[in-house]
């Protein structure tokens, strides 16, 4: 059968290896996340499609991650295939709930309209009738439930009211239960952070921190002014401590150019309360939330080199790595049939970024249907059927090598014609450099070890 080396995998610029005294690179089979470090030698092999030369073994590994695939093959048909058929397999019944429209906070990059409304009685046995019928449609393995906002635990009534009925629901159905909750952490109290992960099945928490308290303050302030930073890293610290919860708990930076300096600040002040091995922490690119907030962002490629940085950062500290991306068949819940969001209104979405949106209109240009069953403007199939987008071309992910581990990124993004393209597309020789000077190091400790347990 006649092979080509595959278009989607990403090569570094060769280096000099001064253990092996080799030229080296690395290697990033996209298609199957795969990392391998060949010499500059199997690199003009693979250039050139000379794979006869290649040993047996050397041959069937580069085919088995599919660096190397059928000359004749549609590569795109067939990671979108994959893509396709990964949804429709999706056993778990995603749900995202906003249990109120308010949120204490008044962020100047928000793009959301808040008011004191709370899920109504009517409006959260609609939404357990609507889960109802969900469950009985096929069989699920899990219903999960995302506390999304404004802020959620503004709502704790609802939480506390819907969850044991959300847990019964799915032990009817014989669906595991789990729930995750995105908060900006103000009312995250050791008596909430209890409640929500021993009683209501929380089992990952997602704080926001943007910087320490200077930058922090200046732009995730209480509506009134007051400042947030202080309460919400005590209650953050006073969860990662806590041996008793089982839960996973990260950190959000959110950045653009008035806070990017901070990030370093950040992680040497959660180092100093050793959180390194307790949390997981990521910064992300201020970005569109029906505003203009995307355009006082770094660049792709400002955010993509201070990110390298804040990797190495990481890595010094102690906190835990994994920058090398993987595979992503499902980009978000904007294309899963089953998954969405509904609000404090009882209008559904099937994407998270749109909802109390006041760009987008009253009724919600992106509300694909209410829980009293009025007719409204959207479609599911308006972001739904993003993969069919990229198959036409419509998108430049149609000839990206990283589309397998990005999934496309964003498709609301792509629809409002701003480029979503996630740091790696921009960072990732970097990471896979430093991928591999980490196993060196790992590399060298390792026989250090084994020498001194000899000489012992």
């Amino acid at each position: 059968m006649s092979m080509k080396l595959s278009d989607y995998h990403v090569v570094t610029p060769s280096f000099f290896d001064e253990l092996e005294q080799r030229i080296k690179r690395v290697i990033f089979a996209t298609r199957t996340a795969n990392i391998r470090i060949i010499d500059d030698h199997t690199w003009s092999l693979l250039e050139a499609g000379q794979f006869e030369q290649f040993s047996q073994d050397i041959l069937f590994d580069f085919v088995d991650i599919e660096l190397i695939v059928p000359a004749h093959e549609d590569e795109l048909k067939t990671i979108l295939a994959r893509n396709d058929a990964a949804k429709l397999d999706d056993d778990v019944l995603y749900l995202v709930v906003q249990p109120t429209a308010f949120c204490q906070l008044g962020c100047h990059y928000c793009g959301q309209e808040h008011t004191s409304k709370m899920m109504s009685e009517d409006d959260q046995q609609r939404f357990l009738e609507r889960t109802r019928i969900k469950l009985a449609t096929q069989k699920f393995h899990s219903l999960s439930i995302s506390w999304f906002g404004a802020e959620p635990l503004v709502g704790l009534s609802v939480i506390r009211t819907l969850t044991p009925q959300l847990k019964s629901l799915a032990e009817s159905f014989g669906c595991s239960y789990d729930a995750r909750i995105v908060t900006n952490g103000l009312a995250l109290t050791e008596k909430v952070a209890t409640e929500l992960i021993k009683e209501f099945g929380v089992t990952f928490i997602e704080v926001t921190l943007d910087g320490v308290a200077e930058f922090h303050n200046a732009r995730r302030m209480q509506k009134n002014g007051l400042p947030t930073f202080d309460t919400i890293f005590a209650n953050v610290t006073a969860l990662a401590h806590r041996d008793d919860l089982d839960v996973q708990l990260n950190i959000r930076c959110n950045v653009d150019h008035e806070n990017y300096e901070s990030v370093s600040l950040l992680l040497q002040k959660l180092a100093k309360e050793g959180l390194q091995n307790k949390l997981r922490f990521y910064v992300a690119p201020i970005h569109s939330w029906g505003n203009d907030a995307h355009t006082r962002s770094l660049t792709k490629e400002e955010f993509a080199e201070w990110e390298i940085n804040w990797f190495g950062e990481m890595i010094n500290l102690g906190f835990p790595m994994g920058f090398i991306p993987e595979i992503k068949p499902i980009v978000c819940m904007t294309v899963t049939p089953n998954a969405e969001l509904v609000d404090a209104y009882g209008n559904i979405f099937n994407c998270t970024e749109v909802s109390y949106v006041p760009t987008y209109g009253t009724p919600n240009e992106y509300a694909i249907d209410h829980l009293s069953g009025k007719q409204m403007p959207g479609k599911r199939d308006r972001l739904g059927n993003f993969n069919d987008r990229v198959r036409q071309g419509e998108y430049p992910c149609s000839t990206c090598p990283m589309l397998p581990v990005c999934g496309g990124a964003c498709p609301k993004s792509w629809l409002e014609g701003i480029a979503p393209c996630p740091s790696a597309k921009h960072n990732i020789e970097q990471r896979l450099l430093l991928t591999y000077a980490l196993s060196r190091i790992e590399q060298e400790e390792s026989s250090l070890q084994e020498a001194s347990l000899i000489n012992a």
